[in-house]
């Protein structure tokens, strides 16, 4: 992490580079049909780098902005459909308050619920619930959006976002809002949040066009636990965890509910006039074997609306220094019933090709360094 510092008479402001730098490979039992050992980036957390900067503005008040970049190290390209700053791009201003940031940022599922799941408590991708369709690992980011986070007070903090529609004539097509809370105290932790996303196709899934009705529709997702549910006039996710650390352990626990609204029939999504709801909860416990050694384990359970899909994850991870671990990871998932396309439900491990079969398994080994 490289950090540069300016002082003038009235102000001083840093600018800190950072990043992570993840690369590995990938077992999968069943990836369309057949086993496979590829090269993949982004094990423990996508790879990425980014400026982070700060101006003290006087009076407690400071300025802020924050550039991210996320790239497939395995063949240097830019992820989030090729953006230059897809993983974040903002600028706001804090104080003892909280901070108001602008631009395209994680949504209050990810900022109030992401610190209990399985993905970023050991697991990356790979562990997250069901295509991570709640967000908890943070694979759908806003754009066109105002937010509010504010300090804790007394353990206690909430916050707020809202997204522009930003189509003349039509200001809530595209648009996005959630609100958001957590309390902290000594080893308990619980926190609580809800969005909405019109248009979800475009909004929250990066498509390039909205559905129509009994129309051609390019559909921007590839996993079946949801695709056929894509062309909604809109979603609504509710969310509840929490957290609770004692000794070297921690347990944690969340449980989501999403609502696809109004689903509209289409070449790509053949249930039409639907208001499919996936519900999800997850079991996540970690223990800290050695300072340098954690090892984790969960559970989480999906129900869909004529779909169940169970996953069973593991994860292993060395500390070689401060920056830089060593890590294994590994997942099961089980799929039983009927998909969202109408089909029998097959296993679909987030970011994965999916199986073939009802099963799916994949272990993913790999190096993590952070700067």
């Amino acid at each position: 992490m490289l950090a540069l510092s300016g002082v003038c008479a009235h102000a001083q402001s840093s600018v800190t580079l950072y990043g992570i730098v993840d690369g590995g490979l990938t077992y999968t039992n069943n990836s369309g049909g057949h086993s496979a050992v590829q090269a993949s980036s982004g094990g423990r957390g996508s790879s990425r780098w980014g400026f982070r900067g700060v101006e003290d503005l006087g009076g407690g008040t400071a300025a802020i902005f924050q550039l991210e970049n996320g790239f497939n190290l395995m063949t240097g390209t830019s992820l989030q459909n090729s953006r230059e700053f897809g993983r974040m791009a903002m600028v706001g201003l804090k104080n003892r308050y909280g901070q108001l940031t602008m631009g395209r940022q994680d949504d209050v599922m990810v900022t109030y619920l992401g610190s209990y799941a399985a993905s970023i408590l050991f697991g990356g991708g790979l562990a997250a619930r069901a295509g991570d369709l709640d967000n908890g690992f943070a694979d759908y980011k806003l754009n066109n959006t105002i937010k509010f986070s504010s300090q804790s007070f007394n353990g206690f903090s909430f916050g707020g976002l809202y997204g522009f529609g930003g189509v003349a004539g039509s200001t809530g097509q595209n648009q996005v809002w959630g609100l958001g809370a957590r309390y902290a105290a000594g080893p308990v932790s619980l926190g609580a949040a809800f969005h909405h996303v019109n248009n979800p196709a475009v909004t929250y899934f990066d498509g390039s066009a909205a559905a129509v009705a009994n129309m051609t529709f390019t559909n921007p997702v590839s996993n079946p636990i949801f695709k056929g549910y894509t062309s909604a006039t809109s979603i609504d996710t509710y969310g509840l965890g929490g957290s609770y650390v004692w000794g070297r352990s921690t347990l944690a626990a969340t449980v989501t509910r999403t609502q696809f609204n109004a689903v509209k029939k289409t070449t790509t999504t053949p249930v039409g006039g639907i208001d499919p709801v996936l519900t999800s909860a997850e079991l996540v416990y970690k223990f800290m074997l050695l300072p340098t050694l954690s090892l984790a384990s969960s559970y989480a359970y999906t129900k869909a609306e004529a779909a169940k899909y169970e996953q069973l994850s593991f994860g292993v991870q060395d500390f070689l220094s401060k920056r830089t671990s060593l890590y294994m990871i590994g997942a099961w998932q089980h799929a039983s019933g009927t998909n969202s396309m109408g089909q029998k439900a097959v296993a679909d491990l987030n970011l994965l090709t999916a199986s073939t079969r009802q099963n799916q398994v994949a272990l993913k080994v790999g190096v993590t360094h952070s700067f």
